[in-house]
């Protein structure tokens, strides 16, 4: 029963979110540790009879490590790159400069897990709720300022002017993210203008659930100045150290997790996705309409959360309020 699920739920990436047909080139990336899910998306690439190569990589260091120069070429030569990776090709600038020429783009992090192909967010109606993920991202696009608060500790403000709302639906494209069942609205801050405290209260995707205390960050003119807590508050600010880049301290993303299928597993696609779930990443935000290149990105995840829009409650918790 469950090697079914997983063939079908690969079949939606490429059959719903690819739109892949007869005379669609396709390239599939898979890296050592992603093989044994890479048949899944073959045998649904095969039914299409659609043209397409299959190249392995070598297996990302972290998220948003660069893709080799060559593997970055091939990106774009075809209609629809497909990456199956462990790490997540999203922030990279192989990604964006595919896009750039037309090429559509579908991300799958973390595509390593035995599970991938189970997580409960396959099960989401992409096409009843696209339209309320790009109504979120046309508010965040047309205010000024944006304020998070829950009632454990975070009260963070920042400017949002200028920044386009960015509307991940799923669907690859050619002009943003598609990451899979991992929806979300979200942009990237004005950079320097964020201030406030971040309690991580769920989960550092890709590194930790909080399963102890909660980390505590603390934001200054848009860089991370502190950041305090238990064993999870260490083992981030051992990662964030180890990448040896101030700018990996940038507060790179504000999001909303738009995926009403999705529960928190401590993976990036399902935690960033629950819906209503706000993620405050660090780093990289160049990729995503800043002007921040840093060697990571790292989303923190907060729940139970409050959003004002230039002072209007837009979301409470999970209840959408536009």
């Amino acid at each position: 029963m469950s090697e079914t699920k997983k063939f079908n739920n690969a079949k939606k990436v490429v059959d719903i979110l690819g739109k892949v047909e007869k005379n669609t080139k396709v390239l599939l990336l898979s890296d050592q540790e992603t093989e044994k899910n890479r048949k899944y998306l073959t045998s649904s690439l095969d039914d299409s009879n659609c043209n397409y190569k299959h190249i392995q990589i070598e297996t990302a260091k972290s998220h948003g490590s660069e893709l080799p120069e060559k593997i970055a070429e091939e990106m774009k030569l075809v209609d629809l790159v497909i990456g199956l990776t462990k790490g997540n090709i999203t922030h990279t600038k192989a990604r964006k400069d595919a896009q750039k020429v037309g090429v559509h783009v579908i991300a799958l992090p973390e595509s390593h897990l035995d599970n991938f192909f189970l997580a409960n967010g396959w099960n989401c109606d992409f096409e009843r709720t696209k339209p309320q993920i790009e109504r979120l991202a046309q508010a965040l696009t047309d205010a000024d300022r944006a304020r998070v608060h829950t009632q454990d500790g975070t009260d963070i403000e920042m400017s949002i002017k200028g920044r386009n709302g960015r509307a991940l639906t799923g669907y690859g494209n050619s002009t943003d993210v598609s990451a899979g069942y991992c929806l979300e609205s979200s942009l990237a801050p004005v950079e320097g203008t964020a201030n406030g405290t971040i309690m991580v209260n769920t989960s550092v995707p890709g590194l930790c659930l909080i399963e102890e205390k909660n980390i505590e960050i603390k934001i200054k003119d848009g860089l991370a100045t502190e950041i305090n807590g238990g064993k999870e508050a260490e083992a981030f600010r051992n990662l964030l150290k180890s990448f040896n880049d101030e700018k990996v301290y940038n507060l790179g993303e504000l999001g909303v997790g738009m995926n009403p299928e999705c529960t928190v597993d401590g993976t990036m696609s399902s935690d960033e996705s629950v819906f209503g779930a706000i993620q405050l990443a660090l780093g990289t935000s160049l990729y995503i309409g800043g002007t921040v290149l840093a060697a990571a990105h790292y989303d923190t995840i907060v729940t139970n959360a409050s959003l004002e829009l230039d002072g209007k409650l837009v979301l409470k918790n999970t209840d959408l309020l536009i």
